[in-house]
């Protein structure tokens, strides 16, 4: 028969067992194959540490993040002649940004804004034009909007009638409607 005492110190030996197979691991497994010390570079494991996965972008990367969706935008048959369209039709209208949504409704000697129609699958609308600024919808392809203003930067500011929400989408997103 098997006493307390005994249990207690199969116990014990168990778990030094278990903590040495551990340790064991972890001096094997876990160290770090770079060089170290005088022989590696100033910083090699911090700027590894903080360079983001291949397929991943920063968060602070505004530039890449545009790059990609452009890249996609042509990827789905975005024309270079979209942009230039887009400021023509909207300088068209006026140099000074269009009223918004709720005060056209009421005022018949406001033009009609240039519509143009979403040419990627989803695009994000944001607070302000950038991507820094937070998401407040989503367009889907094909959905048409009015393009109140644009921006040196590339982006327009629009107004989505389906729902009435004026925001930000960079232009490289839009094409005429037509």
């Amino acid at each position: 028969m098997i006493t307390a005492a005994t249990e207690v110190l199969l116990m014990i030996r168990l778990t030094l067992l278990l903590l040495a197979g551990i340790g064991a691991t972890l001096s094997v497994a876990g160290r770090d194959t770079a060089p170290s010390g005088p022989a590696a570079p100033a910083g090699a494991a911090m700027a590894e540490a903080a360079a983001p996965a291949p397929n991943r972008l920063a968060l602070d990367d505004e530039a890449g993040a545009i790059a990609r969706a452009l890249e996609a935008a042509q990827a789905h048959g975005a024309d270079e002649t979209a942009r230039a369209t887009l400021w023509n039709a909207v300088a068209a209208t006026g140099a000074a940004p269009a009223p918004a949504p709720a005060d056209r409704a009421d005022r018949a000697d406001t033009p009609a804004l240039p519509v143009f129609r979403v040419n990627a699958t989803r695009v994000n609308l944001r607070a302000g034009p950038s991507t820094a600024n937070r998401v407040v919808d989503q367009v889907a392809r094909d959905q048409r909007v009015e393009v109140l203003d644009t921006d040196p930067s590339g982006w327009a500011r629009i107004h989505v009638p389906e729902s009435g929400l004026t925001a930000w989408i960079f232009d490289r997103f839009l094409t005429p409607a037509g």
